[in-house]
Formats: C-alpha cells, sequence, structure tokens
C-alpha cells in the first residue's frame, strides 16, 4: 500500500542522533501513514547498529550509499520515495507532532509544497529560539530570503509529483538545501503556504555541520550563480516582479555581507550587480536596519572592514575546531 509521507534521512557517523530521527519520523503522519528511508552514506558502518534494532520494522527502509554525501544520499532516497508526500530530515534534527498537523494541512488544501519554521534547541533538547520564515506569501521571494535562515527545506514538506526529476547539487559543500529551494522555484509556479508552528528541531551541537564548513569563493561562486540564474530565468518567463527583484538583490547582498572576507573580489561585483537589479535593496542582517547609511555606502564600508573581520573570522573558526576537539575527547 502506497504511504501517505516518505520520510528521507541522510545519515553518517551519528547511530545515537539517527535513532531520535528515526522515531520522530515514524511518527510524523497521520495513523503512522509513513514510510522512512535512510540512506547511510560514505564508508562508515555505525549505522547498522541502529538498522539491527529495527529490522522487524518494514516501515523503515535502509539503502547505503557507500560513495555518496548528503545531498547524492537524498537524490537517492527522493528517487526510491513512494509517498503522496515526501520531506527530508537531517539526522541530528528530529520533528514534531506538529509535523502532523503541517501534512493534513497540505492534503486538505490541494498545496505542491507547505513550510514551516524550526525551532533551535540545544544538545539536552532545551529550545533556544525559532527560525522564524519571510514574510511573504510568495514561494519564489520566500526562497530567495530564507538565504537567512537554516532548515527552510528541512521545515517544508512536498508534494512528491510536484519535485519530480529537481536533484538536490551534489558538487556544493555549503548552502546545498538553499541550492535545490532555488531550483524549486526556478522550475514553475507552485502553490505554497506557510504554517506558523515549529515542526522540527534543529539541534545545535559542536559536531560537524554544513554551516560550519569554511566559506570560500568556491562555495560563493555557485551560490551566486544560482540566484543569479534565478534571476535570468524569471525575466525571460515574465515571472519577475518587482518584489522578486528585490528579493533577490536583498539575497546577493546578504550574502556578499556575510562572506565578503572570504572572497572580496568575486563578491564586490555581486554587490554591484544586486544595487543595479534593486538599488533600495539591503542585507538582512540586523547592522543595516540600525544603520541603514551603511546600505548606501556598502561596497566601501566591505573593503575597509575586511582585514579585522578577516581575522575575527579565523579566531571563530579556531574556537570551533577546539570545542569539536574537546566534545570528540569527552564523548
Amino acid at each position: 500500500m502506497t504511504p501517505l509521507l516518505s520520510a528521507v534521512i541522510p545519515t553518517f557517523r551519528r547511530p545515537a542522533l539517527l535513532e531520535r530521527a528515526i522515531i520522530s519520523a515514524l511518527h510524523s503522519a497521520p495513523d503512522d501513514d509513513v514510510e522512512v528511508i535512510v540512506i547511510p552514506n560514505g564508508p562508515d558502518v555505525s549505522w547498522k547498529l541502529i538498522a539491527e534494532t529495527h529490522k522487524a520494522n518494514p516501515r523503515i527502509h535502509w539503502h547505503s550509499l557507500p560513495n555518496g554525501n548528503a545531498s547524492a544520499a537524498r537524490n537517492y532516497g527522493l528517487a526510491m520515495a513512494q509517498g503522496k508526500y515526501v520531506r527530508v530530515l537531517d539526522d541530528d534534527d528530529y520533528l514534531y507532532p506538529a509535523a502532523i498537523e503541517q501534512l493534513t494541512q497540505i492534503e486538505n488544501l490541494g498545496a505542491d509544497l507547505c513550510s514551516a519554521p524550526l525551532e533551535t534547541v540545544s544538545p539536552d533538547g532545551v529550545p533556544d529560539s525559532v527560525f522564524s520564515l519571510p514574510e511573504t506569501d510568495d514561494f519564489v521571494t520566500a526562497s530567495l530570503l530564507a538565504i537567512a535562515i537554516s532548515g527552510f527545506a528541512q521545515g517544508s514538506v512536498f508534494l512528491r509529483s510536484a519535485i519530480h526529476g529537481i536533484s538536490w547539487p551534489e558538487d556544493v559543500v555549503l548552502y546545498d538545501d538553499y541550492l535545490w529551494m532555488l531550483r524549486l522555484a526556478g522550475s514553475r509556479e507552485m502553490a505554497w503556504f506557510q504554517s506558523r508552528s515549529p515542526v522540527g528541531a534543529y539541534v545545535q551541537h559542536h559536531n560537524a555541520r554544513l554551516s560550519r564548513t569554511r566559506r570560500s569563493n568556491r562555495n560563493s561562486q555557485p551560490l551566486v550563480a544560482s540566484i543569479l540564474k534565478l534571476y535570468e530565468g524569471l525575466s525571460a518567463t515574465a515571472r519577475l516582479t518587482p518584489a522578486r527583484s528585490r528579493a533577490i538583490a536583498t539575497a546577493l547582498l546578504t550574502h556578499a555581507h556575510s562572506a565578503f572576507p572570504s572572497s572580496p573580489s568575486f563578491l564586490g561585483k555581486a554587490i554591484q550587480k544586486a544595487q543595479s537589479i534593486a538599488p533600495d535593496a539591503v542585507p538582512m542582517q540586523a547592522l543595516f536596519g540600525g544603520h541603514p547609511w551603511l546600505a548606501n555606502h556598502l561596497l566601501a564600508a566591505e573593503w575597509a572592514m575586511v582585514t579585522p573581520r578577516y581575522l575575527t573570522r579565523s579566531y571563530r573558526r579556531a574556537s570551533w575546531l577546539l570545542k569539536d576537539k574537546l566534545s570528540r575527547t569527552n564523548g
């Protein structure tokens, strides 16, 4: 029998956290009408301990991908999914009961996808904050402005037929979920709505996360290229609106400010391009809300601060590495 939902979980070297993710996914649909597709990726085999525990559960399917990465694992799992709806879940995060309400909403409304925020929690499960979704009813605009939050894709549930053939980018090590949502936004107009209640936990821990991958020109280039590709595609198909133009420029400026010390020449050009698309756009960081004059002289300000910001980023990276090392030692 075809399940209502397929939950795809890529995993690598996190057996203890994986158990929690699987249990939450098993209860993320009405009447537990869900299949859980776990894709261990890479040479690690620690997942087999969890697989042995759940070997009698026919709703959990295990498909190892020895040479893949997280995006390849998601593509692999989505290709095997049988549910009417699908969602992706990182192995270190987990879903709340509100995920059932989200699925019921998309079913009742006949939409292509529904997005909801995730809640950041500590490793001990203590709630911290909520990743608020962009204030818009337009999926294209929301996808662009989601550059300032984490878990936009992981907090969403999708009609499987609506995302058919749209693959996750397997050749990037950062921003993969954001780039995938941009691909969805560029494919066609989507029937989309937001669910305001958090549907899952985004766990803050000291172990490896893509968000801690070092920003570099290599990482910025595909991000900027994807935003500009969406801009060109929307323009060519008469789907470009003033609000979408401003969101494109805002996304470019937000990323440029965030990563400027890693690639100042390249991101300087991105700032100029953004300002030509929407001169009134400003980066989303709170700094520019309190000091709007910085946005009016953004490129000059970025160059003036590049050296001290580079040193600050290096210190932060060293701090993360030390915490990771201590975590592994104490674990």
